[in-house]
């Protein structure tokens, strides 16, 4: 049983092409397995054990091996089941999850089952909140599933969806480069990204031993060497690539297309439990920062940018936050969810931030009346980096910070992203760039941000119900001639 996570959130013609390009991957990973679909789930049937080849393959959640039967014999297969299952435990509990119409219900079926197993090992008890083993039921109509495991796939999305990036094998800090590229790398592969590793010809021999690790992940990728006289962003245009990602420091890099670098906000034993994750060997730990970086802060009120903020100043980033009021496309509880956000911020590093409120229903109101509708998140986005960008360059800032993580809503597609950062010329930070929504909602309730994050407010209601996903330049710049932007953007910030 196969389980998908973000897929599930995606809009019903997103999901199918999503799901058709997992099942392909899983094909060409795994010979002469069936595959079947079904309400949420993949199903595989196989002779063997797939489970270190399934670990490794983007997109894929979680999944469990299972012993199937019909509904008629749910009863005698569970005890067979158990009989293997619970061997030397002493408690129980039976988690029953259904699918369809059935004249019972789970808790039903969960209490005859238990009662059941009881009887035929009556040493064993039931534990609901605490036990030693738990035995899942899936009933999908008439067919049923038993397992006892669930296994952590690698998740996020499938291979490719986003489409191609520049994996830059290579850079000035040798000692710590040669792990973070490696992780860097593959944590773009997890948000759906294909990666074509590039490396400078001295460092060839290393950049092999990074690239055999990256094809557990991306089996048909293959390292490029560069000469000292290449455009890297001439190459990436080259291949398709919408973007550079690289390994971690916080060296500010200034490009013609976006630079991802999702460790940026990681410290060096984060970055070991990743590493020991995907099997690669610990670093030394050594990081090499320039803690005198200043960067200007896209604070909203959700879940996303306040971690991206915090995970930069754990690295002594000097912060400055920028919330843009969409009101009355959203309404006051936003901006006050915002500013408490901050507060918090500010005490859990003892410092304060100094923050800018700077009004954007207007800007909001112009897209919306004179430029087309699905577009309006990139014009959006592209406003506010413009915003953003003015101040920093009064702030002496060195870049723009923002909590976007690749392919969580329409207008973090990697196309998108491409086209938003045209706007500016500053650089753009994306410390969550790699992660999910599990892990940045995990981080969020660890650093005390969650709940704030979580209080109620008005959505943007301008947000299109079609947005695009894959916005083009030429069009964005065409219909941007509609509105003057230079007046907007100085009404914005106070300019007369």
């Amino acid at each position: 049983m196969i389980r998908y996570g973000e897929l599930t959130l995606k809009s019903e013609y997103v999901r199918r092409r999503w799901e058709n390009t997992l099942i392909e991957s899983i094909r060409r990973r795994i010979a002469g397995c069936k595959i079947s679909k079904e309400r949420g789930r993949l199903w595989i049937n196989t002779e063997r054990d797939i489970s270190s080849e399934l670990k490794k393959i983007p997109g894929i959640h979680a999944f469990s091996l299972c012993k199937r039967c019909g509904l008629n014999e749910l009863s005698e297969s569970l005890i067979k089941f158990t009989e293997r299952s619970l061997k030397g435990e002493r408690t129980f509990a039976l988690r029953v999850n259904r699918v369809g119409e059935h004249d019972f219900t789970s808790q039903d079926v969960a209490r005859y089952l238990g009662a059941e197993v009881l009887g035929r090992f009556p040493d064993l008890s039931v534990d609901l909140s605490k036990p030693e083993k738990e035995i899942f039921i899936e009933i999908r109509e008439k067919d049923c599933y038993i397992f006892d495991e669930i296994i952590e796939g690698m998740r996020g999305l499938p291979p490719g969806v986003e489409g191609k990036l520049i994996g830059l094998l290579s850079g000035e800090y040798r000692e710590y480069r040669e792990i973070t590229s490696v992780i860097s790398c593959w944590m773009m592969m997890k948000r759906g990204c294909e990666i074509i590793p590039f490396c400078y010809d001295e460092d060839s021999e290393k950049a092999k031993g990074a690239v055999e690790i990256l094809k557990d992940f991306q089996p048909d990728i293959r390292l490029r060497v560069l000469e000292r006289d290449d455009n890297i962003e001439d190459l990436a245009r080259e291949c398709g690539a919408l973007g550079i990602v690289c390994g971690s420091n916080l060296r500010i890099f200034s490009s013609s297309i976006p630079v991802y670098q999702p460790l940026i906000g990681f410290d060096g034993l984060e970055v070991e439990k990743i590493a020991e994750k995907i099997g690669i060997s610990k670093s030394n730990g050594k990081r090499v920062f320039d803690t005198r970086i200043k960067l200007v802060s896209l604070i909203s009120g959700g879940i996303d940018s306040p971690v991206a903020t915090y995970l930069m100043m754990k690295r002594g980033v000097e912060v400055i936050a920028l919330h843009l009021d969409n009101c009355p496309f959203t309404d006051e509880r936003e901006l006050k969810k915002s500013l408490k956000i901050v507060k918090h911020l500010e005490n859990s590093f003892n410092r304060d931030i100094k923050t800018y409120i700077v009004p954007n229903g207007k800007n909001l109101a112009a897209f919306k009346n004179k430029c087309r509708r699905k577009l309006q998140c990139i014009f959006c986005r592209r406003m506010m980096l413009r915003i953003a960008e003015k101040i920093a360059w009064e702030e002496g800032a060195d870049g723009i910070l923002t909590g976007e993580s690749l392919g969580q809503v329409a207008s973090q597609t990697l196309q998108n992203i491409s086209v938003i950062d045209q706007a500016i010329d500053m650089p753009v930070i994306r410390p969550l760039i790699g992660m999910d929504k599990i892990e940045i909602m995990d981080i969020a309730r660890r650093i005390g941000t969650y709940d704030l994050s979580i209080l109620p407010s008005l959505s943007c209601t301008i947000v299109p119900k079609k947005p695009a996903t894959a916005a083009k330049l030429k069009e964005m710049l065409r219909e941007e001639e509609r509105i003057d932007l230079d007046s907007l953007i100085d009404r914005s910030v106070g300019r007369p």
